[in-house]
C-alpha cells in the first residue's frame, strides 16, 4: 500500500474521532480545554514530524535494519508470518519501553509531559516531547538490530501503532457489549483512561498500544475510571511551556 494512502487514511480517521468525541464525548470538558489542546497537540505534531522523520526512517532505522546479524533469517519466514510476528514484536518492545517510562526517573521528565494534558483527546496521542521521540529512536533502533525485522514491516507497525494510539486516547466511549470483548485483545479508549489518572498508582498501569494481552501477562491491567486526568499540580501547558517542562523541577 502506497505511504501517501496510510497518511491519507490517518488524517481521516483522526478527523472521524475529533468529530465523535466533540459530539458524544466520554468526559465532559470546557470549550477552552478542547480548543487550546488541539491546537498545542497540532504544533507538537508538526514540529516533532519534522524533526524526527528522517532519524526514525530515512537514516536510523535503514541503517539499523541493513547491520542487523539477523535480518536475513527473518527474511526466510512466509510475508504472512513476517507481517505478524513483526507486529507482535514491536507492540511488545513499546510496552516494555512504555513502562520504563514510568520508572526510570531520567525518561519520566520527558514522558511526564505526554501525561501532563488534561483535556485526553485523539489528537493526545501524538502529544510527545521531542526528547522522548529521540530517545525512542536508539530504543526502536535497537530492537530492529537485535530482531532483523524489515523496515517495511517497522513501517506498517508505526501506522498501526498510531492509529491505535489515536482511538485509544480518543474521548468516546464503547457501548459494553463491544468493549468487554473488544478488550479481550485490543487496549479501548476506557483501559486506557486510567493510565492518564492523575493518581500514580493508577497511571503506572494499562500500558499497552495495540494487544491488551502485555499488561494481563504482565498483571499491569486496571479497569477503573479515573476521577481526574493529567498530573497533580501542573498547570495546562501550551506549545512552548510544553518544550521546557522536561526541565522545570515540578
Amino acid at each position: 500500500m502506497n505511504p501517501h494512502l496510510y497518511i491519507l487514511f490517518g488524517i481521516c480517521f483522526g478527523i472521524v474521532l475529533i468529530i465523535f468525541e466533540l459530539y458524544k464525548p466520554a468526559r465532559v470538558y470546557e470549550s477552552s480545554e478542547k480548543k487550546d489542546s488541539y491546537i498545542t497537540n497540532f504544533l507538537l505534531f508538526l514540529c516533532n514530524n519534522a524533526v524526527t522523520f528522517l532519524l526514525q526512517v530515512a537514516v536510523v532505522f535503514s541503517i539499523a535494519s541493513a547491520y542487523s546479524p539477523n535480518a536475513y533469517l527473518f527474511t526466510l519466514l512466509p510475508v504472512t508470518l513476517q507481517v505478524f510476528l513483526g507486529i507482535i514484536i514491536l507492540d511488545v518492545s513499546i510496552w516494555v519501553w512504555h513502562f520504563l517510562n514510568h520508572k526510570i526517573n531520567f525518561l519520566w521528565k520527558f514522558h511526564k509531559c505526554h501525561h501532563s494534558e488534561k483535556y485526553l483527546n485523539a489528537t493526545s496521542a501524538l502529544r510527545f516531547h521531542i526528547g522522548e521521540l529521540l530517545l525512542s529512536v536508539v530504543w526502536k533502533s535497537l530492537v530492529l538490530i537485535i530482531t532483523g525485522i524489515p523496515l517495511w514491516i517497522f513501517i506498517i507497525s508505526e501506522f498501526l501503532l498510531t492509529f491505535c494510539a489515536m482511538f485509544h486516547h480518543a474521548n468516546i466511549s464503547l457501548p459494553k457489549s463491544i468493549r468487554k470483548p473488544f478488550e479481550r485483545v485490543f487496549i479501548s479508549p476506557y483501559l486506557h483512561r486510567v493510565h492518564h489518572s492523575t493518581v500514580r498508582h493508577e497511571h503506572d498501569t494499562n500500558y499497552g498500544v495495540i494487544f491488551s494481552l502485555w499488561d494481563m501477562l504482565f498483571k499491569t491491567v486496571k479497569r477503573i475510571v479515573p476521577e481526574n486526568i493529567g498530573l497533580k499540580g501542573i498547570a495546562k501547558k501550551n506549545f512552548y511551556s510544553f518544550l521546557s517542562f522536561p526541565f522545570t523541577k515540578k
